[in-house]
């Protein structure tokens, strides 16, 4: 009773206060708070210090508008879990509106909140928002920082045991990744993920992470299909992590000085796939060791001027001697065995470094009692990427129709022989190549509402290309192409080429807000890119644009509209022939992209989600057609093409389970394109019948008929994608933690390999996985009093995954075995078995 009173007492005085402040002459104050990386902040508290007003809160767009008492000094303070608080005096006249804009700073040990409130608010650009903490409890066998990328919208890969991933229907080497404003690359040589160790970016490392799959805004670079771009961290204290597993480990330690100027983040990690390996059809005794060593520096010379170092050595050896494969494929009806016995090794080496040093200039400037922010970034990095492939691999091969009678004992044992021979593989390649680089870029807050940002970049590349490569193909004692005078191989490309070139880019950009009296707010973003290459002496001109509506509705929605013209310069391997020279001839890939989209926050049991559609169609008006085979992408620079690529993605995050962010997306796609002046012939005997190697008894050629080539899928027109990851915990054990990662893709268009890409007519099979990670919290429970050697660590998780879950044999590529009379079997490669993987993750 007691009790109740004194909370109706409590209750009735701050009704008197409101009211009584309500009836009181009233000044206003309005704005726009962001956080330290200028991005608008959402329901931030708002509030009068030691008066009963009620408070107020940002809206997504981070804007606010807030009485308060006229006449006299009044404390306002700003608030938000995982920021510090900002408070400030105000003395007003009545009806006076002041402008007022805040930016809050993260507190000490509060990182994992500011995820949360990114993950809840809308974003001006055709951009999301990541959170990097849970890349740590995806379970994949990659290990890789791309994982938490595979499951959202509009992204797919076909490996899980490599980094590379494509977007809307884009190649692996359309994707610009940036690593604190520096843009980072892959080894260029790479033919199959098991061959990859590990992307750039260190998980351990990361601060923030923003992702596009199209239609950015032109502060970023000249790709035609995504960025992902990475903030690493500037630690504010001492902490440490490491892990542990069957597959690799790592170790990360960051630290600050005492006067706070300079901090420090370094990480290394060693992965190791040898456990997975076992477990593929080809057997034999593999041998892959990637490791990388990064470092992370920052120096505060003044209160506005910042040094920062970014270190980074990567090495990633593979040396594998196959002994046998034994692979079954075909049909129910009509089943083959390849049995295969190997000779040879492989051994294969890539090497990168890279370093830069940046001059940061931050410096607030008021004029007419109004704060302008100026940023200035001075940036000077070196890139080098040694890779060596070589490999002699013998392979003497029979193949076998398998017992299809249901009736018969012996049912799926070979019944007898249909070809039998022999393959050798050759390759000698070896890569040099530097990328030196010098850039500036800035912005300036010219007024609360506006902000103009700019950059200009020259870059220096050098490659140095020795491509040796054969293939020799023997069936039942002929070589093949037969030829009864002279030995024929096949796949020949000898190349030597050293390549120096000059690029030149710039941007300028400018980000303008309204709102309306209504407090409708519109964000209206207008840029230009320019791009010249001094080996094409091509120079182009990108405009790109982005409309943000957010209405004053009851629903939290923000409407966007963006389009834009995109290019892609040529790099390496978009001048790699099939001969092994670079022709350096090749135009700038080109196409114009519109976008449409939608993102809704909205709660649901009580949890907060968001749920972001967009749909986008991609005008191909010209581009390099290519080949895909495992994550090797082959161009043809001696041909361009045209066409579209349209589609819609939809993605639903949230807390599915208190405290949990999960998400679930899904994307529909189709792509295709015509190739130009590109046409096959047909070949006809002497019965007007069709010749097919292998099928048809009468080879003799007695007739052609010529076909232009028509409208065709994309290597990448993988039409349905589904992505799903999912955490829980059991709520009698709240420690024990399970963490469900889903993949699902339809199959791609493939064909037998050769010099053109109309033959890849074939689709293959569904892609389907299931990942499963177990994880108990053994330090660092909740209420958990630590004694004794644990009071040293923040927490300790060991976790129990199993990989491929439903054991389903996922397709990779194909290889092709060709018989005497020319006839053709694709033989899948499949990817990895189910595996168990044991995990240990600590925290200093």
């Amino acid at each position: 009773m007691i009790i109740t009173r004194i909370r109706i007492f409590f209750a009735s005085v701050f009704l008197f206060g409101f009211f009584a402040s309500a009836s009181a002459q009233q000044a206003t104050i309005h704005g726009t708070i962001k956080d330290s990386l200028g991005q608008p902040m959402q329901l931030v508290f708002i509030g009068l210090a030691g008066l009963p007003q009620l408070p107020a809160f940002t809206d997504s767009v981070g804007g606010y508008t807030y009485s308060v008492p006229a006449g006299k000094d009044v404390e306002v303070f700003f608030s938000h879990t995982g920021f510090t608080s900002v408070h400030f005096t105000v003395n007003l006249k009545s009806g006076e509106n002041k402008e007022i804009n805040i930016e809050m700073h993260m507190s000490v040990g509060s990182r994992l909140d500011t995820f949360q409130v990114i993950a809840a608010r809308h974003d001006a650009q055709e951009i999301m928002q990541l959170n990097p903490k849970l890349v740590k409890f995806i379970p994949t066998p990659s290990g890789d920082f791309n994982a938490i990328l595979m499951t959202q919208p509009g992204v797919f890969s076909r490996t899980e045991l490599g980094s590379e991933y494509s977007v809307r229907g884009g190649s692996y080497d359309e994707n610009l990744v940036y690593v604190n404003g520096i843009e980072v690359y892959r080894p260029l040589l790479i033919r199959a993920g098991e061959q990859e160790g590990l992307s750039f970016v260190n998980p351990d490392m990361v601060s923030s992470v923003s992702f596009s799959a199209g239609g950015f805004e032109a502060k970023y670079g000249d790709k035609l299909s995504s960025v992902l771009d990475v903030t690493y961290k500037k630690p504010r204290d001492f902490e440490a992590s490491a892990s542990a597993s069957l597959l690799g480990g790592s170790l990360h330690m960051e630290g600050v000085s005492k006067s706070d100027r300079f901090t420090w983040i370094f990480g290394v990690r060693y992965k190791s796939n040898q456990y997975l390996l076992k477990g593929l059809d080809i057997q034999g005794d593999y041998k892959p060791k990637f490791g990388d060593a990064q470092l992370f520096m920052t120096y505060q010379l003044t209160d506005h001027w910042e040094i920062d170092i970014l270190g980074n050595f990567s090495l990633n050896d593979y040396n594998f001697v196959p002994q046998s494969e034994t692979a079954s494929f075909g049909t129910v009806s009509e089943a083959y065995q390849l049995q295969v016995y190997f000779q040879g090794l492989e051994d294969d080496t890539y090497q990168t470094t890279m370093g830069a040093v940046s001059a940061v200039y931050d410096k607030n400037i008021y004029r007419n009692d109004k704060k302008h922010k100026l940023n200035l970034r001075f940036t000077a990095s070196a890139y080098n990427d040694q890779e060596s492939q070589n490999f002699d691999i013998i392979g003497q091969y029979l193949i076998s129709q398998l017992n299809s009678n249901l009736g018969s004992s012996s049912l799926g044992q070979a019944a007898y022989g249909v070809g039998v021979g022999a393959y050798v593989e050759h390759a000698r390649d070896n890569l040099n190549a530097n990328v030196f680089s010098f850039q500036h870029a800035g912005s300036y807050d010219y007024s609360s509402r506006s902000k103009i940002i700019w950059g200009a970049t020259y870059q220096h590349e050098s490659f140095v290309s020795q491509i040796s490569q054969w293939n020799l193909i023997d069936s039942a004692g002929y070589s093949l192409p037969y030829n009864n005078y002279s030995l024929q191989l096949q796949n020949v490309a000898k190349g030597y080429d050293t390549l120096e070139s000059n690029r030149l880019m710039g941007y300028v950009e400018n980000i303008s807000r309204w709102r309306l009296s209504d407090t409708s707010t519109f964000i209206v973003t207008v840029g230009v890119r320019a791009n010249y290459w001094d080996i094409n002496n091509e120079t182009v001109i990108s405009p790109r644009a982005t409309l943000a509506f957010k209405p004053h509705w009851k629903n939290d929605i923000m409407f966007r509209l963006s389009s834009g013209l995109y290019y892609q310069p040529p790099f390496y391997k978009e001048m790699l022939q099939a001969d092994g020279s670079l022709l350096t001839s090749v135009k700038d890939q080109e196409s114009i992209h519109f976008v449409a989209g939608a993102d809704w926050n909205f709660k649901a049991w009580g949890a907060p989600f968001k749920l972001i559609t967009e749909a986008y169609y991609k005008d191909l008006v010209s581009v390099e057609p290519y080949q895909l085979n495992n994550v090797a992408v082959a161009y043809f620079p001696n041909q361009t093409a045209s066409g579209h690529i349209q589609g819609a993605d939809m993605k639903i995050n949230g807390d599915f389970v208190k405290g949990l962010e999960s998400w679930f997306s899904v994307s529909a796609m189709q792509a295709s394109y015509q190739i130009h002046d590109a046409y096959y012939y047909n070949y006809y005997n002497s019965y007007g019948q069709q010749i097919v190697p292998g099928v048809t008894a009468n080879t003799t050629i007695t007739d052609s008929a010529k076909h232009n080539v028509g409208v065709m899928a994309m290597p990448t027109d993988e039409r349905v994608t589904v992505g799903f990851f999912f955490q829980d915990y059991l709520p009698s054990f709240p420690n024990l933690k399970v963490n469900l990662n889903l993949l699902f893709g339809t199959g791609l268009p493939f064909g037998p390999p050769g010099s053109t890409v109309y033959g890849d007519t074939l689709r293959s099979t569904f892609y389907k996985r299931v990942d499963l990670g177990v994880s108990y919290l053994v330090i660092g429970k909740r209420g958990h009093i630590k004694t004794g050697i644990s009071k040293y660590f923040k927490s300790l998780w060991i976790g129990l995954e199993v990989f491929n879950l439903l054991q389903v044999n996922n397709v990779i590529s194909y290889n092709w075995i060709e018989d005497v009379n020319g006839r053709k079997y694709a033989v899948p490669n499949y990817l990895t078995a189910r595996e168990v993987n044991l995990k240990v993750m600590l925290d200093f």
